[in-house]
């Protein structure tokens, strides 16, 4: 494929970023966007694409019009609405925002057609597309890591965000919509989950009528593998500056990541005891050499130019809402363990 033409569905803070990390690779061009307010798209096509961009006002004619390859659909999770389906019908090559669905229902459906199609999808977990996750990703894998037993995760923010943040039926609230990320990056490396009990409230937004999801949720999490996660999240925290952060330990190595993109990796060999040689012990600052979107849009463009493995598949898409899923059943159920088989 010489040039790869890409189409934006939603015209959002986060498909500005993608546009952004689209533009800056080799033979990839923005062709078309669709934006159900016609106005938001023509200004998105000015500011993001140099008005290179031809604009849609419907859906369907953008897929009919036959000018793109790939669609990164960046919409809330409770609106999707068949386009997805019908884009993969067409042969196109899909990103997804997460979380892809707000039920199973959706979801699976959203997974047969692009399985059905044979189109790549890639999951818009960008946690997983940076420098410390994939090094540690590559430990756990060729076992230098030794065997994975924890991560503590926590997911601070303070904001109001958008009104269909708010609303459960479009954005379903916290837990599944924006602390599925860390969730991700447990299933990244730890791999499948196998039971999760957790707790989800309003706690603090109670008194606002339009914010109806959770603003606290607490899982815990125990894997496939033997491994345990303990995942907080909450709208709560620091207003000027959020914080995103997790400690996983394994075996041999413990990291400590800070955000996204720095982490600090103690390689400890499995050493234990008293007889520890604090010589023996060495520490490495690991930091990303690019910006994590950036690496998920060219992860992705190479798989379909076929010189990349996907990082994050509709497999990944439908496990992870899955998982977030459950443990807003468990919260529902009073904690109960829930199978998340």
């Amino acid at each position: 494929m010489d040039e790869i033409r890409v189409g934006l569905f939603g015209t959002g803070w986060i498909n500005s970023v993608h546009a952004k990390a689209v533009q800056k690779l080799p033979g990839v061009r923005v062709t078309a966007l669709y934006n159900h307010n016609p106005q938001k798209a023509h200004d998105f096509n000015t500011k993001h694409t140099g008005g290179g961009a031809e604009v849609f006002d419907s859906f369907q004619k953008m897929l009919d019009a036959e000018t793109i390859d790939v669609l990164y659909v960046a919409i809330p999770p409770g609106a999707h609405n068949g386009e997805v389906e019908a884009a993969a019908a067409k042969g196109i090559h899909l990103m997804l925002e997460k979380p892809i669905a707000l039920s199973m229902e959706r979801a699976n459906s959203i997974a047969t057609a692009i399985r059905d199609a044979g189109v790549l999808c890639q999951i818009g977990h960008h946690m997983r597309h940076t420098g410390p996750a994939m090094k540690l990703k590559k430990m756990i894998d060729d076992g230098s890591a030794g065997r994975p037993v924890l991560m503590q995760g926590h997911f601070f923010v303070n904001g109001l965000f958008s009104k269909w943040w708010r609303d459960p039926k479009l954005g379903g609230g916290q837990l599944v919509e924006q602390s599925i990320h860390l969730y991700d990056l447990a299933r990244y490396l730890f791999g499948d989950a196998q039971t999760v009990c957790g707790f989800a409230d309003n706690l603090v937004h109670r008194h606002m009528p339009d914010y109806t999801v959770d603003d606290v949720s607490a899982s815990t999490i125990r894997f496939a593998n033997g491994a345990i996660a303990s995942l907080c999240a909450a709208n709560a925290a620091d207003p000027i500056k959020g914080s995103i952060a997790a400690t996983v330990l394994c075996e041999k190595v413990c990291v400590t990541f800070r955000g996204f993109d720095e982490a600090t990796f103690v390689n400890h060999g499995g050493r234990v005891g008293p007889d520890m040689d604090p010589e023996a012990i060495v520490r490495e600052e690991v930091k990303s050499d690019v910006n994590c979107y950036d690496e998920l849009s060219a992860n992705f463009l190479g798989a379909i130019r076929g010189t990349e493995r996907l990082r994050s598949d509709i497999t990944d898409g439908v496990e992870g809402l899955r998982l977030v899923l459950a443990a807003a059943a468990s919260s529902v159920a009073g904690g109960m363990p829930q199978s998340v088989g």
